[in-house]
């Protein structure tokens, strides 16, 4: 994972951007919305591209309302382990492992076994959890 970097030509500074912020709020609502209707054993790899997703727009509301921006999913994560200390590394690293994850899926065609969710899946409703909350907590 690249570390943080305000300085990258990767990453963009400007003006406090709530109105993105709660836009992304509301698709999260409606990816976990979807999620309910996933079968885990016919869908563990969408479950967990789904979990990737919400998350990355997550991190990315959270950068929108402190004036960031960042096209790098790589950058995504780095922000979050710099600035939100409340995350430990077991949480950054698995988040870190969800994007690797998920770019196996979309470039490789990778299928996830039902028994990594089974194994993961906790872990990543707390990150969301988390995650949801601070971005709620700065609006």
């Amino acid at each position: 994972m690249k570390d943080w970097d305000e300085n990258s030509n990767e990453v963009s500074r400007g003006f406090k951007d709530k109105e993105k912020a709660k836009s992304l709020l509301k698709l999260v609502e409606l990816r976990e919305k979807n999620l309910k209707i996933l079968n885990k054993n016919d869908s563990s790899t969408l479950i967990l591209e789904a979990y990737y997703e919400i998350i990355k727009e997550l991190i990315t509301a959270i950068m929108s309302i402190d004036g960031y921006k960042t096209l790098s999913h790589e950058l995504l994560v780095s922000y979050l382990a710099k600035f939100y200390r409340e995350f430990s590394k077991f949480e950054i690293n698995i988040i870190d492992q969800l994007r690797k994850t998920r770019n196996d899926i979309a470039y490789r065609g990778v299928m996830i076994n039902p028994e990594y969710l089974d194994r993961t899946e906790n872990v990543i409703w707390e990150i969301i959890k988390k995650l949801r909350k601070i971005a709620n907590s700065k609006l």
